[in-house]
């Protein structure tokens, strides 16, 4: 992909002088409003300063991404701009981030699933190149800078030879998909040049599984990197692997230590390669960095979240057009009229969102900690959730039973020989259905129906009072407190409960 192509020499500044975030913002915006990309400034301005209330958009090493998906935008485009004096104070994911090079991107809505993923993964995967950041920087005026966008360096004389006989595999992976899980993949593919390691890195990101390891790396590889937030997809090809766990971020900071931590783990003798083996066929004696407890519910959490997001899109989305066409075109009486197309439409909308949400949230919750074999049981404690009235508070629990009652089972009862597919396919769904769904329906049932309607009636009682605004503040402020981290997923996860109650004046201040 050509960056110049998206952008031109009137939208780029060097060497400007602005003392907040905002300003370079604003700076920016104004450029691309004057060379005719945005329909309106001040729209295009305000989506920008939303998601830039999400999540932090400072990356490492001088380095700021702020992107704005709008309508305001006529046709997808970039600003870059070069600061005179670095920014201490915009949210980075490194904490000690001085801001020194900005991209700020334009986006028609429209494209937010295409072109923004593409140039999203494409600056984060340049950029991770320190001479080629290097090189813009140092850039004298508009048109070098620009010029120096698509500039490739010769790379076959200075890259390292090979000097280990050792093939290390990685997989990356984050909540978004977009930019933490191309740019560790960067960052392990070059520090693995550095240190004359074969490496080769799976993404799976917002765009599928990208650079898929194929059977012959799967069968040459001595070790595997995990850098993820959210569960890794098909991760029984790795079973035979001795394997090195780290969160997404980590590669941007110490990619090269996290290769030498793999390349110590190969020295385990691994097993063989099993092209049908299925998740949870193999168990995994040799793999290191084990989680502890808390953060394989916090990724559990993340990964179930994560996974349920689409279906409350689809959900709200399908009801909201029948709301529509109902209301626009004077068919009320129709969208109640059982068994009738608007009436079948809106059910398939409040199906999703009442029915659907919580088995979902609760299979991958399951799925993160046990792998496949866990999500039937994770299925079936959802929806005992639903059945017992538990809501989305049953839901997490359920997942959260279901995941660890799997992993305890999947140690307990190994699948080995002529019964190992049985095992696999029979054994652990079935009892882990059983199980499951009993403790769920005949013993926390009642108490977790009890919590569930309390606080409904609690939280419906808030409504319209000044402890709302009280609640409101506190749930803003863990919002923004830690940008992505354990208290802001906590809150997004408690609004989203209050949602599935239909209580959905909490969900106002994660839109504000």
């Amino acid at each position: 992909m050509e960056l110049k192509q998206l952008t031109s020499p009137s939208l780029i500044s060097v060497g400007i002088e602005c003392r907040s975030k905002e300003e370079v913002i604003r700076a920016l915006t104004k450029q691309l409003f004057e060379a005719g990309k945005l329909y309106s400034e001040e729209e295009f301005l305000l989506a920008v300063l939303d998601r830039e209330k999400l999540s932090a958009t400072g990356i490492e090493g001088g380095l700021a991404i702020p992107h704005g998906k709008s309508k305001a935008v006529k046709e997808a485009a970039f600003a870059v701009a070069t600061l005179k004096k670095p920014l201490s104070g915009w949210k980075s994911i490194d904490p000690n981030n001085e801001v020194q090079l900005v991209f700020l991107l334009a986006i028609p809505e429209v494209e937010g699933g295409s072109t923004h993923l593409k140039l999203l993964s494409e600056l984060s995967t340049r950029l991770m190149n320190p001479s080629y950041k290097e090189q813009l920087l140092d850039s004298r005026d508009q048109l070098e800078l620009y010029n120096n966008l698509d500039f490739k360096e010769e790379q076959s004389a200075a890259r390292v030879q090979t000097k280990l006989d050792k093939v290390i595999l990685a997989v990356t992976a984050c909540p978004a998909g977009i930019a933490h899980t191309y740019m560790a993949a960067e960052a392990l593919t070059k520090a693995g040049e550095e240190l004359g390691v074969n490496i080769f890195v799976e993404k799976q990101g917002a765009n599928g599984v990208e650079d898929k390891h194929s059977t012959e790396h799967l069968k040459k590889a001595d070790a595997v990197i995990f850098a993820n937030d959210v569960a890794i997809k098909d991760e029984a090809r790795f079973a035979h692997l001795p394997k090195v766990k780290t969160s997404v971020a980590a590669p941007l900071k110490n990619a090269k230590e996290i290769i030498q931590k793999a390349i110590e783990a190969s020295e385990h003798p691994k097993g063989e390669y099993n092209p049908s083996v299925s998740d949870g066929n193999l168990t995994d004696p040799d793999s290191t960095d084990k989680k502890s407890w808390k953060t394989e519910i916090k990724d559990s959490l993340l990964t179930g979240i994560s996974y349920m997001i689409p279906v409350i899109i689809a959900g709200g989305m399908t009801l909201a057009a029948a709301v529509f066409i109902s209301q626009a075109f004077g068919l009320q009486e129709l969208y109640n009229t059982e068994g009738s197309w608007l009436w079948l439409l809106r059910q398939l909308g409040g199906g999703l969102l009442g029915q659907l949400m919580v088995p979902v949230l609760a299979a991958y919750m399951a799925y993160s900690i046990a792998d496949k074999p866990a999500l039937g049981p994770g299925f079936a404690a959802g929806l005992a959730a639903n059945l017992i009235g538990s809501g989305f508070l049953g839901g997490m629990l359920g997942g959260l039973l279901a995941g660890y009652f799997l992993k305890w089972l999947k140690k307990k009862v190994q699948p080995k020989g002529t019964f190992a597919g049985f095992v696999s396919f029979w054994v652990y769904p079935v009892v882990g259905t059983l199980v499951v769904g009993s403790i769920m329906l005949f013993v926390v049932g009642k108490p977790l129906a009890w919590v569930n309607t309390s606080l409904t009636t609690w939280l419906d009682s808030l409504s319209g009072t000044t402890n709302a605004l009280i609640l409101g503040a506190i749930i803003g402020a863990m919002v923004s407190s830690d940008l992505g981290g354990p208290i802001n997923k906590a809150a997004y996860a408690f609004c989203i409960a209050a949602m599935q109650m239909e209580i959905l004046f909490l969900m106002q201040p994660l839109l504000l």
